[in-house]
């Protein structure tokens, strides 16, 4: 397979986690365990107590975003064992932290810090309670914009998935009201996610010269491969353009959907998921183009055909 013909794509976080989410991966515990040793050890000492079923951590919104930022970085060096290399790179919502480290611009421990000092920056502007972030289908830009103008509503478009799929930050009680009224208006479905922090979106502005500055400071080395930004799908290459997307990447919306659009335009055939779930894959569903989308426990199969 041609690496340029390849991309990975990384998740921000699991809301849950499949049974045995890496089965098919023979001896990627191995690569999990050792990165999830390091973590411990550097950023948080309860990590070391994750476990799928027993102990996931899904009521810690950092602990989440460090785990899958952990399994991510534990895939890419199962690949890179396999003699597996993406030509390209994309990291959806906080899922960028990963990208970076696949295109070696910054180290493991270097992504551990930039997660947890997001999360710290983002909590001096944000409250623990009255924010979150809502996922629907069925309604397209204009019908989300409608809806909330009629409902006086308190909303922003953080990513658009796909014409028909979207998800919107905005107040609790606001994103509430909305998924109600979508529901009774005929969206195909509406889901609150569980997170306290409405991503991408203005209400994050306030964060940008605190994280900025202390990012400012980071030494970012040259890609190895290109990394392509969701906020505008620019190949991003130089250092200064990939310390700004990692800063804007908070609280400028996202376009998931015009981002695979392009990378397929780049001859991109295949994306692999590299976290614990599909739902990067399940949102390929609504993506124009031939280009096939798969987790990697699914494609580590084909690695032997």
């Amino acid at each position: 397979m041609s690496q340029k013909k390849l991309a990975f794509i990384f998740p921000p976080f699991a809301s849950d986690y499949p049974e045995d989410p890496f089965s098919n991966l023979t001896g990627f515990d191995e690569h999990f365990r050792k990165f999830l040793s390091r973590a411990a050890e550097f950023a948080d000492p309860e990590l070391i107590r994750f476990d799928y079923s027993k102990n996931p951590f899904l009521d810690d919104e950092l602990k989440t975003q460090y785990i899958a930022y952990i399994q991510a970085c534990s895939l890419i060096s199962w690949f890179r064992e396999k003699g597996v290399v993406p030509g390209y790179s994309a990291g959806y919502s906080m899922g960028i932290y990963a990208a970076l480290y696949q295109s070696e611009v910054i180290s493991f421990l270097d992504g551990l810090v930039l997660i947890r000092q997001a999360y710290k920056e983002i909590r001096k502007v944000i409250p623990e309670n009255g924010f979150g972030m809502c996922v629907i289908i069925g309604f397209n830009r204009d019908d989300i914009e409608e809806l909330t103008r009629k409902e006086n509503l308190d909303l922003q478009i953080a990513i658009q998935n796909s014409v028909c799929s979207f998800s919107i930050s905005g107040r609790s009680e606001d994103l509430l009201k909305f998924t109600e009224s979508a529901q009774k208006e005929g969206a195909l479905n509406t889901r609150i996610l569980n997170v306290s922090i409405p991503y991408h979106s203005i209400y994050l502005k306030d964060l940008g010269a605190g994280f900025s500055e202390f990012i400012a400071q980071m030494q970012f080395r040259g890609p190895k491969m290109p990394i392509v930004s969701l906020v505008d799908q620019e190949i991003l290459l130089e250092e200064d353009l990939l310390k700004q997307e990692v800063v804007r990447n908070l609280f400028t919306p996202l376009n998931w959907y015009q981002t695979q659009l392009y990378l397929q335009e780049l001859g991109v055939n295949r994306f692999i998921e590299c976290g614990s779930g599909k739902g990067l894959v399940k949102n390929a569903r609504f993506i124009e183009g031939d280009a096939v989308s798969m987790n990697a426990n699914s494609f580590s199969s084909t690695l032997n055909n």
